[in-house]
């Protein structure tokens, strides 16, 4: 049924995408009533928000009504799940349970059934499809390695034949093994997080390897910056297509092959700019906050991510009728540089801290190749071997002895609107980039 259902919301979706930006908002409002009112019978955590507001789903009618709804937080979500914020009507044993990577250093739960799971994974095939991702390309993901366990992950499609079926490669392997795995693939499709991509891309010049090839590039999970965009684009001759997402509402807008701004999934979420509360005028920058429109299974309601976009009244001309947004640059993380002087991505850390038990939020500050400082929100489950195993993996992810320092902290100070959890004190030499 999984297949079947997965390739028939692909069909659905890949109608819509050239729907009228009229008949996708006529869709997008249907869809949020539905989910709205399911959430104020079943869900505790919003049938309480909405009474404390003395609001009832009957007020909430279109996108516009979605302002007199609360904006919810991830500590919100955190602090309620699973028992309030989790449907009554659905046995959490037979759910698809996402543990999100900690981005702002908060770790997070977000359940699925399998049906949203399989409507998700349509309207991602749908970003990498509108790329020129063929059915049987050999597509390779470099990601976490949990990406690679379909029954919670991913692409459980005719993996033997090839079929919509990535190649996986642990972001963890080293630079090395990437290079020889690639090198094996030779993928025409190849996914990857920006930093990750920067350092192989670098690799790739430094030793002049020319056999890896790939004629479609796609990243995610970090800012793109501009000077890994151009620097990769340069090498490869291939233009990126980046993708927005995360873990809690999975693809949310991406670039499609014409490269003219980020198409919004408005048939899968609503994604609203706020500035003091308000709605921005088109082409202002304003805070991402998302409503999820499929996952019934754990609602996502007017959650405030800590993202910055422009809202676009642009239209691409692929000719789609998804509207366009467009993502303030920057850089979320640093890259940090191991005791030999080895630059690595600061993804690696960053997974391992949103691991350990007792880690509430986090921030890893790297002032030297050989110090380090770890600022942390513990809870009451962090304990002695917390602190051996935060300092034994970092000297391994650092590929030496290093002068770890946990401090424990009450809160996080924000950098504008999101905490950079992995910061580098320490100045990139030239020869890095």
């Amino acid at each position: 049924m999984s297949l079947f259902r997965q390739l028939q919301f692909l069909h659905n979706v890949n109608k819509n995408q050239w729907k009228s930006v009229e008949e996708l908002r006529e869709l997008q409002n249907k869809k949020l009533r539905a989910i709205i009112h399911y959430a104020y019978g079943n869900i505790p955590f919003y049938h309480n928000l909405f009474k404390n507001e003395n609001i009832h789903p009957s007020d909430i009618s279109t996108l516009e009504d979605l302002n007199k709804i609360p904006l919810v937080t991830k500590n919100d979500i955190k602090e309620n799940y699973p028992q309030n914020i989790v449907s009554k009507k659905v046995n959490l044993n037979k759910c698809i349970i996402w543990d999100t990577s900690g981005s702002t250093g908060v770790p997070l739960k977000i359940a699925y059934d399998k049906k949203a799971d399989d409507f998700a994974k349509a309207i991602l095939l749908r970003s990498y499809l509108g790329n020129g991702l063929k059915y049987f390309d050999k597509w390779c993901v470099i990601g976490t390695p949990d990406y690679r366990n379909k029954k919670s992950r991913g692409y459980d499609y005719i993996q033997k034949i090839g079929f919509l079926s990535p190649f996986y490669i642990s972001v963890f392997a080293p630079l090395e093994k990437k290079i020889q795995l690639l090198e094996k693939f030779r993928p025409r499709v190849l996914d990857c997080l920006p930093t990750d991509l920067f350092l192989i891309t670098r690799y790739l010049q430094e030793h002049n390897i020319k056999s890896i090839k790939p004629k479609i590039i796609t990243t995610n999970g970090e800012i793109l910056d501009d000077y890994v965009r151009d620097y990769v684009e340069d090498f490869f001759d291939v233009k990126i297509s980046d993708m927005v997402g995360c873990f809690e509402l999975r693809r949310t807008a991406w670039e499609c092959s014409f490269h003219e701004g980020y198409h919004v999934d408005i048939d899968s979420i609503v994604m609203q700019f706020l500035k003091d509360g308000e709605e921005v005028s088109i082409g202002e920058e304003g805070k991402i906050v998302y409503t999820c429109l499929f996952n019934y299974t754990m609602p996502i309601i007017r959650y405030d991510i800590g993202d910055i976009g422009i809202p676009s009244s642009d239209m691409c001309s692929c000719g789609r009728g998804l509207p366009m947004m467009k993502i303030m640059g920057g850089k979320i993380m640093d890259f940090l540089t191991t005791v030999d002087g080895e630059l690595i991505s600061p993804h690696i850390p960053k997974e391992f801290l949103a691991s350990v038990l007792g880690v509430e939020m986090f921030k890893l500050i790297q002032f030297s190749k050989e110090n380090i400082e770890i600022l942390i929100i513990k809870n009451a489950s962090y304990n002695d071997e917390s602190n051996s195993m935060i300092i034994k993996g970092l000297k391994k992810i650092f590929n030496g002895e290093v002068d770890i320092k946990i401090d424990f902290v009450k809160e996080l100070k924000r950098d504008k609107i999101k905490y950079k959890v992995i910061e580098s004190k320490i100045p990139l030499e030239k020869n890095h980039f």
